[in-house]
C-alpha cells in the first residue's frame, strides 16, 4: 500500500473507482462518478495538491480529499475506500495523511462526516477525532404536497443564471457564524448552481419589494435507482426571522422538488436545532437515519 498525491493519469480510474463504491445500480454509480468529476473541477480547487490516493497493486483502493476553508481555518475531509478496507489500518493512515495536509494548510480544526454508527467510528476515535455533531436525516414522502400560502407582501421567484450574487448574498447572510459554515463567493455559487445535481427551478427565493428574505436550495440525486429530491440548504435573513417565513419557503421548495423527484425529498438538520426539526415535522418530514460529524483539533 502507498499513499500519494493525485496526478492527471488518475482522473478516469478515480472516477471509475468512485462509481464502484457504495453504488448498487448503474444510475447511482454514474451519479457518484459525475459528482466527483465536478468536485475535482470546482473553482479554487487543485486535486494535485488536495487529493490523496491510496494505491494497492497499482490500483486505486481509496482516496481522501482535503477541502481547505481558510476563512474559518477549517478543513473538511472526504474519504472513500474499498469495502474490505473500511476501518482498516490503511484507511486510518489515509485519514492521518489528510490531517497532515490540513495542518500544512493552517487549519485549526478538521471535520469528517459518517453515516450511521459503523466500525469506522471507532477507527476515527483512535485517530484522534471525536463526535462533535449529530444530524438527523429526514424524509418527506407524502402523497399530497403542503399548501403554500404566501402573504401579499411577499413573492416567490426561481433562480436564473443571473442570480449567482443574489444567492451568495442571502446564503452568507443566513448562515455566516453558523457551525461549520464558510462564506461563499459568487464564483463558487455560480459553479455549484450549474452542477449536474442542481436544477435552477429547484432554487427558490422568497422576496418582498425591498429584500431577498429567504431561500431554499433544492437538488436531485439518485436513491436505489430512483430520483430523490434533496433540500440542500434553507435559510432566512436574520432581519426576517420569527415571522413564520421559514414554512413558506420550505413548502415552496418542496413543491418544486416534488414536480421532479420520484422517491421523496430528504434533508439533514442539526439534532440540536429543535425549532427547525419541529418545522420539518409539521409538514410531514420524519427521521430515517443519522449522520455524525467528527472533529479533530490541531
Amino acid at each position: 500500500m502507498q499513499i500519494r498525491y493525485f496526478n492527471e493519469t488518475d482522473r478516469e480510474p478515480l472516477l471509475e473507482f468512485a462509481g464502484s463504491v457504495q453504488a448498487n445500480n448503474p444510475k447511482d454509480s454514474q451519479y457518484r462518478s459525475q459528482e466527483l468529476s465536478e468536485i475535482l473541477q470546482q473553482p479554487g480547487f487543485n486535486p494535485k495538491t488536495s487529493c490523496l490516493i491510496l494505491e494497492k497493486d497499482d490500483h486505486i483502493a481509496g482516496y481522501c480529499i482535503v477541502f481547505s476553508e481558510k476563512l474559518i481555518q477549517r478543513a473538511v475531509l472526504a474519504t472513500d475506500v474499498r469495502i474490505d478496507l473500511e476501518a482498516s489500518g490503511s484507511e486510518a493512515k489515509l485519514i492521518q495523511s489528510g490531517l497532515e495536509l490540513a495542518k500544512i494548510r493552517d487549519a485549526s480544526v478538521a471535520h469528517l462526516c459518517l453515516g450511521s454508527e459503523t466500525p469506522r467510528s471507532a477507527m476515527l476515535e483512535d485517530v484522534g477525532f471525536h463526535n462533535a455533531r449529530t444530524y438527523l436525516h429526514m424524509l418527506w414522502d407524502e402523497e399530497t404536497p403542503p399548501d403554500t400560502k404566501i402573504p401579499p407582501e411577499y413573492s416567490v421567484s426561481l433562480y436564473t443564471s443571473q442570480d449567482a450574487q443574489k444567492l451568495t448574498d442571502i446564503q452568507n447572510a443566513a448562515f455566516t457564524g453558523s457551525w461549520g459554515f464558510c462564506p461563499n463567493t459568487a464564483e463558487e455559487i455560480e459553479y455549484r448552481s450549474n452542477m449536474s445535481n442542481t436544477r435552477h427551478e429547484c432554487i427558490v427565493f422568497l422576496e418582498n419589494k425591498i429584500d431577498v428574505v429567504g431561500y431554499c436550495w433544492g437538488c436531485l440525486g439518485p436513491n436505489e435507482g430512483n430520483t430523490r429530491g434533496i433540500i440542500s440548504m434553507i435559510g432566512i435573513h436574520p432581519d426576517y426571522r420569527g415571522k413564520g417565513l421559514s414554512q413558506i419557503i420550505l413548502t415552496a421548495g418542496i413543491n418544486k422538488l416534488n414536480e421532479l423527484s420520484t422517491d421523496g425529498i430528504s434533508l439533514h438538520v442539526d439534532s440540536n436545532n429543535t425549532p427547525a426539526i419541529k418545522l420539518y415535522q409539521s409538514v410531514g418530514f420524519r427521521e430515517i437515519d443519522r449522520l455524525h460529524w467528527y472533529e479533530y483539533t490541531f
